[in-house]
């Protein structure tokens, strides 16, 4: 009974152990198991440090990759304003051309009429220089001859002093004849007097009157002419240059 026990014992012992075995194997198992999962669990950290590295990589990668962009897209705004200014620039120097173009052209064109102006004048000063050069040389003095030896001039030149002489005369002779009077106590006879009986002084203001009121003939027909446009070549009509006046002239 004893030795039953004892076998009993030992068996239960050996169950016990063999069941500590399973369970020694069990967990073996499991720290297999264990090692297994932390080295999957490690690899894979590795491999999230490393995607982790290679993310931050890229992420650096891709901050830089923006900064150049944002640096490109900086320099492209510059660059488009720049554009814009250039492009005002180019539209300003191209309307100032064009204003330079106009002004140059309405130069040119005052330029042209100018010269136009001016051959128009130099044409039409040459018969003014000419018709000077005649009023100069025979116009003014052929007027100037043609009143003087104008025969209602010689007249009416020639009656106030007749006039003026008979006053002198009559004034004379009556004042001789007032002082032979008071010397000689004598009556003068003043009936032989050339002037007896004529009133002198109505006669010398009819005379100056007559010379005040002068119209010559050929100064109305100067004054009729130069109320013309074309006065001169009636004058040279008028008077027209003699050939002993060419002569002189020329030499």
């Amino acid at each position: 009974m004893g030795l039953c026990n004892v076998i009993n014992n030992h068996k239960a012992e050996v169950e016990k152990l063999k069941k500590q075995d399973a369970e020694i194997e069990k967990l073996k198992k499991e720290k297999v198991d264990a090692e297994a999962a932390r080295e999957e669990a490690r690899s894979h950290m590795e491999r999230s440090e490393q995607r982790e590295v290679h993310t931050c990589a890229t992420l650096d990668l891709r901050d830089k990759e923006i900064e150049e962009l944002i640096a490109l897209l900086s320099e492209q705004e510059q660059l488009k304003a720049e554009v814009e200014s250039a492009k005002k620039d180019l539209e300003l120097e191209r309307t100032e051309k064009a204003e330079t173009s106009r002004r140059l052209a309405e130069t040119e064109e005052k330029l042209e009429n100018s010269e136009t102006a001016r051959a128009t004048v130099e044409s039409e000063l040459e018969p003014l220089k000419s018709d000077k050069l005649w009023l100069k040389e025979h116009g003014i003095a052929s007027v100037a001859e043609s009143i003087l030896n104008s025969e209602e001039l010689d007249k009416t030149v020639a009656h106030p002093l007749v006039v003026a002489q008979n006053d002198g005369y009559a004034h004379g002779y009556a004042e001789c004849s007032h002082h032979v009077v008071n010397s000689l106590k004598v009556d003068c006879d003043t009936s032989k007097s050339a002037t007896h009986g004529v009133n002198i002084e109505v006669a010398l203001a009819a005379a100056k009157a007559q010379f005040n009121n002068l119209q010559l003939l050929v100064m109305d027909l100067i004054n009729v002419t130069l109320q013309s446009e074309d006065h001169v070549a009636q004058l040279k009509e008028i008077f027209p240059v003699r050939e002993e006046d060419k002569d002189e002239d020329q030499a």
